[in-house]
């Protein structure tokens, strides 16, 4: 027979980081009008080109910063392959109706961790991960998981969570803490998936893509300027 997941406890529900994603978005909007106005500065006969320019980073800037805020990071989902069999001194508290806070996670004999808060398991060598592109498919890979205390959720491929859009970064590449930029950069095809809305796939990229967005503009506007100071 096929397994069952047993009544659980819901999900815990994701807590405030500080800052609600409008700060986030109204920071990308305020910095790249500033760039355009900057650029609107420079000679007449560059105008034009560079205020085209900034125009289509900054759209691509403000797709990228919807895209995390509105597209759910992958997570570990509640399944019977990923949930049983549930621990027995976690088991024991549940069924006497008691929460686990306060214990600390169980690991099993082959490095698997159990999340007592998320009632998960995680598998030792990672998540099998896999992103389509409109190029090619690529290979599956592992991602190693990591709960979240914002999130309240064990992120596939977990970076880091950000304050300023109160949204976990994770995807292939994450490596806690720091966003690398020249893995967009060195694989642009990367950052075309078919399915925008995948579990399997992550929204690292698109931050790769916005800053890279981001230090497009403000070359154009070091452009903009330098041109301005020539002909002045």
């Amino acid at each position: 027979l096929e397994a069952t997941l047993p009544k659980l406890p819901p999900l815990p529900s994701p807590t405030s980081t500080g800052r609600s994603p409008t700060f986030g978005i109204a920071l990308v909007i305020v910095t790249f009008a500033a760039f355009i106005g900057f650029t609107a500065l420079s000679p007449s006969g560059l105008r034009l080109y560079l205020l085209i320019c900034t125009l289509v980073e900054t759209g691509v800037a403000l797709a990228c910063v919807w895209i995390v805020v509105f597209v759910e990071p992958p997570h570990i989902q509640r399944t019977p392959e990923s949930t049983l069999p549930i621990p027995r001194e976690v088991e024991t508290r549940l069924a006497a109706g008691q929460t686990t806070e306060g214990m600390e996670n169980v690991k099993d004999e082959s490095g698997r961790t159990f999340c007592v808060r998320c009632l998960v398991w995680r598998p030792s060598g990672g998540v099998e991960s896999k992103e389509d592109t409109i190029f090619w498919r690529r290979r599956a890979k592992r991602q190693t998981a990591h709960h979240c205390r914002y999130c309240q959720r064990c992120v596939i491929g977990h970076d880091h969570h950000c304050s300023l859009i109160g949204r976990c970064i994770a995807g292939e590449g994450g490596a806690r803490g720091s966003v690398r930029l020249h893995t967009s950069l060195a694989r642009p095809a990367d950052l075309l998936p078919t399915r925008l809305r995948s579990r399997q796939q992550g929204n690292l990229k698109y931050v790769q893509l916005g800053f890279a967005m981001a230090g497009l503009a403000f070359l154009t506007v070091c452009v903009a300027l330098a041109g301005t100071a020539f002909t002045s």
